[in-house]
């Protein structure tokens, strides 16, 4: 938003100060502001998992806003403005231009401070002294609030004197350039130009605007909507919403529809005088919103989150409204406080100013009221001082209370091979046998048995595909013969022999019910394996000097989403900061035969939304992940190193117990064996390559290095530049 929309005043002259209806539009542009802030940094970013497309028809609401929202700010601005160029500059330096400069330095001080705290919220932040001068100095992305300065009292005032209508052809000029597409208007790079054109728009055609727009008749105002709603549906259907000349045909149509649709607004029982007053005083809800945004989005996402469907479905409908009204109103009272205690300089020039400065930038009160404004008492600024101290306090209590442990599990410590390192030896997705389809004659007590030497490492583990337990009763393919449930007896579990940890975080560990899942870990606890999956689970055990925490995720209720990339970091930051080393197991992605391609984007699989990999791999190393393994696609996926970090996309099937491997491109898997520092550091790899056959489902050496080959040419194909280097003997190493 331009800071000048937000603070200049009419002069007490100005008929719009008079008749409200351009203090009724600035009240509904900040409110849309809010809003749209509301939707696209906290609604949009909410892992909902919600079966109805509620928080998507918010993001296409706000979407239909943007395109006039801002330009039809900067027109109104224009329309303030007209009054202040035709002063000497006398008149109109400290109140006008001091002003907007403080401001604007004041803004970038306030969400630079407040949002300090909050690293998760989806918005710039500079962290050094030399990032926030370049922020306010030459940064795309911000200085754009800096145009005020320019436009108002450069180009404006440099204009002042030339003819209205060439002023008018100017700007039609600059329309044209910008519609060519000669400049780039949709994003922040080519704002100046395109403020610049509805600045001047409105400036000069002021008093005409003046005229006009209050006598505007409604069939005009439904009319300008209607047309612009068929544009606005135009330009999503085909696709052209990146074009500049269908951008800024929306942006004049929808500016035309706010700003014919301003006298009535202002006329409305109830809702006039309220938008009124808030265009009056737009400045603290400008200035304010966004960091009280960030601490409710910091409160709110992770209880959305993990609450229950209906909850959530109440939530994803009345969050943006009522969130929305809850800033608007926390700012007001701020603002009210502040200026009761004398901090009116929060919003304005500090110092005293002139009389004739206060004459020029007081704007008139309506008919019936005074002008008093609040005065300093002499005491401290308590009040405002009391609240803001109130605000702190219950963001960081519930800060605090969201806070994960840290490690919720500690295993027995254990002697390292060689000290100073920990060694992983880490499979995909393990199914030894179900019940329902065929048992081994041994019980499957065989089942590892040619590969269990490969078992040496500090630290064993896997993905376990299935429940091990007695029948619960509980009937999970009750819905379709395409379902699958699989299980074996609790006897099962004493042939994981070799593991230490098996990952619980899937779709199958759930297949007979909570009881099912309960006594699974149980059975493993009994053979003196750990499990981990559980939701904010951080299983850490000691090897050697060095503590290793391992979490699991999944993309289902009740475990740690790998959709929810907020908590992704979360969680994983919490076990980076309990232990030296994170391992990440990961239960994601579309699965088959042909599902060996790794791609940013989300994957669906079964109607079910199964996590983009790449973003959730990236989420996990980026807060601290030390390796990153990927499982349940069933067949390979290639590797990659990211920050020194190693992630592999999928292991495959090590083993199928019967189940799976009905396609031969499903029946390949690798045992990754990786040493890494007490750091994290990578210090080496191999990739060790296992096959079974679909009938029995064992799984053993494969000699020839299928597995490793395909991941090598997987990973070339899909990660050119950060796949690993696999030689033929499935050592792996970092390119360059």
């Amino acid at each position: 938003m331009s800071v000048a929309a937000a603070s200049a005043p009419a002069s007490a002259s100005s008929p719009a100060s008079r008749e409200g209806w351009a203090d009724a539009l600035k009240g509904l542009l900040i409110v849309l502001v809010v809003l749209w802030h509301v939707v696209l940094k906290s609604t949009l970013q909410v892992d909902w998992q919600l079966g109805l497309p509620v928080p998507g028809a918010w993001g296409l609401a706000v979407d239909a806003v943007w395109p006039f929202l801002m330009p039809a700010f900067v027109l109104v601005s224009g329309v303030f403005a007209a009054g202040a160029l035709a002063r000497p500059w006398s008149a109109v330096l400290r109140p006008r231009v001091m002003r907007f400069a403080w401001l604007y330095l004041l803004w970038s001080l306030i969400h630079t401070a407040a949002l300090w705290a909050f690293p998760e919220f989806p918005t710039f932040v500079p962290r050094s002294v030399a990032e926030f001068v370049e922020a306010v100095t030459i940064s795309p992305m911000s200085t754009w609030y800096l145009h005020a300065l320019v436009l108002y009292f450069v180009v404006a005032k440099a204009l002042r004197r030339v003819p209205p209508v060439v002023v008018v052809a100017a700007a039609a000029a600059l329309s044209v350039v910008v519609s060519s597409g000669l400049v780039e208007v949709v994003s922040n790079r080519g704002q100046l130009l395109g403020d610049l054109v509805f600045f001047v728009l409105g400036a000069s055609l002021a008093p005409w605007l003046r005229r006009v727009v209050p006598g505007a008749r409604l069939r005009v105002v439904l009319g300008l909507v209607a047309v612009y709603a068929a544009a606005f549906a135009a330009v999503r259907v085909t696709g052209s919403a990146t074009v500049p000349g269908a951008w800024l045909a929306l942006s004049l149509l929808g500016s035309s529809a706010v700003l014919a649709a301003s006298p009535w607004l202002a006329r409305l029982r109830g809702v006039g005088p309220v938008l009124v007053r808030l265009g009056r005083r737009s400045l603290p809800i400008y200035l304010l919103h966004m960091p009280l945004l960030a601490l409710a989005d910091h409160l709110l996402a992770e209880p959305l989150s993990g609450a229950r469907v209906g909850a959530k479905l109440v939530a994803a409908t009345a969050l943006p409204v009522a969130l929305t009204a809850a800033l608007v109103g926390i700012c007001l009272v701020i603002g009210r406080l502040a200026a009761r205690d004398g901090l009116g300089w929060l919003w304005d020039l500090p110092g005293r100013r002139t009389s004739r400065a206060v004459e020029v930038d007081r704007p008139h009160p309506p008919a019936g009221r005074s002008d008093r404004t609040p005065r300093r008492s002499g005491r401290a600024p308590w009040r405002a001082g009391a609240a803001v101290l109130l605000l702190v306090l219950g963001g960081v209590a519930g800060i605090r209370a969201q806070q994960l442990a840290g490690c919720t599990v500690d295993l027995p410590a254990r002697p390292a091979a060689v000290d100073g390192q920990v060694s992983i030896g880490v499979v995909g997705d393990v199914l030894m046998h179900d019940v329902g389809h065929r048992v081994p004659a041994d019980g499957g007590a065989s089942h590892f048995d040619e590969v269990r030497p490969w078992f040496t490492e500090d630290l064993v583990t896997g993905n376990l595909e299935q429940v091990v337990a007695d029948d619960t009763g509980f009937d999970k393919c009750a819905a379709g013969s395409d379902c699958l449930a699989f299980r074996s007896d609790p006897g099962t579990a004493a042939h994981l022999a070799g593991f230490d940890l098996m990952n619980m975080a899937n779709n199958h560990t759930g297949d007979f019910g909570p009881v099912g899942y309960r006594e699974t870990r149980e059975a493993l606890a009994g053979q003196g394996i750990a499990a981990v999956g559980e939701r904010d689970e951080i299983v850490c055990t000691r090897i050697g000097s060095t503590v290793v925490a391992v979490v699991g995720f999944a993309p289902y209720a009740g475990t740690n989403r790998v959709t929810d990339l907020r908590h992704v970091r979360k969680l994983v930051s919490a076990a980076q900061r309990a232990a030296d080393v994170v391992v990440v197991h990961a239960h994601m992605g579309a699965e088959g035969p042909d599902a060996n391609v790794v791609r940013p984007g989300p994957e669906q699989m079964f109607g079910e939304d199964r996590g983009d990999p790449v973003a959730f791999a990236h989420a996990a190393v980026d807060a601290g992940a030390d390796l990153v393994v990927g499982h349940g696609p069933h067949s390979l996926r290639g590797a990659e190193f990211r920050d020194g970090k190693l992630i592999a996309y999928s292991l495959g099937n090590f083993g199928g117990g019967g189940v799976f491997g009905a396609e031969e491109a499903t029946r390949h898997g690798v045992y990754l064996d990786v040493v890494l520092d007490a750091d994290g550091s990578f210090v080496r790899g191999q990739l060790r390559s296992a096959r079974f056959d679909f009938a029995d489902g064992r799984p053993v050496p494969d000699p020839a290095g299928k597995a490793a080959a395909l991941v090598r040419e997987f990973g070339e194909r899909d990660l050119p530049t950060t796949a690993p280097l696999i030689g033929p003997d499935g050592e792996l190493s970092p390119r360059g």
